[in-house]
């Protein structure tokens, strides 16, 4: 069982202390330059001031091990980012989690206003596009663009609300 809770400072400090290599690199290739734990944090801390929702994300045993955050960028529409502690460590922990944010996701976005909700991913991540797809999310566009120098290329991901107009 995986348990959502409120985000705490500590534990969101652990986990970006402790990310999963790729993770990292996505990370550092989203934001355009290399960053510290520290500097993630302190991006990652900000954004809880706008955030519709903010969760810290433990194992069965109380273990944090994600951060998930999600972020209004139009009316009705947002953007989700996670980021983890080691994936192939905490394999289980994250495929409960896909599996709890699919169920979980019609009712909640319903409740919060939103029918669609995005999420990108590093075209080279090894697991991020099979966690966004598990999750419910379905894929839409490679984006080139990223990085320092502008040659990462990220993948997107949508999830359509049903009652929303739905793409193939």
């Amino acid at each position: 069982m995986i348990h959502a809770g409120p985000y705490e400072d500590h534990a969101a400090l652990d986990i970006l202390r402790a990310l999963d290599p790729s993770d990292y690199r996505e990370a550092v290739l989203a934001r355009g330059a290399e960053a510290s734990h520290l500097a993630l944090f302190a991006e990652w801390r900000a954004a809880q001031a706008v955030g519709v929702v903010s969760h810290l994300l433990r194992t069965d045993t109380g273990r944090p091990f994600a951060l998930l955050t999600v972020v209004l960028t139009a009316r009705g529409v947002a953007q989700a980012a996670l980021l983890s502690r080691s994936h192939d460590k905490f394999r289980m922990p994250l495929a409960r989690a896909a599996v709890e944010i699919r169920r979980r996701l019609p009712g909640w976005a319903a409740g919060a206003g939103i029918h669609r909700l995005e999420a990108r991913c590093w075209a080279d991540h090894p697991t991020a596009p099979g966690f966004l797809r598990a999750c419910g999310f379905r894929f839409e566009a490679e984006t080139p663009g990223y990085g320092p120098d502008g040659r990462a290329v990220f993948l997107q991901f949508a999830w359509i609300h049903e009652g929303g107009t739905e793409h193939v």
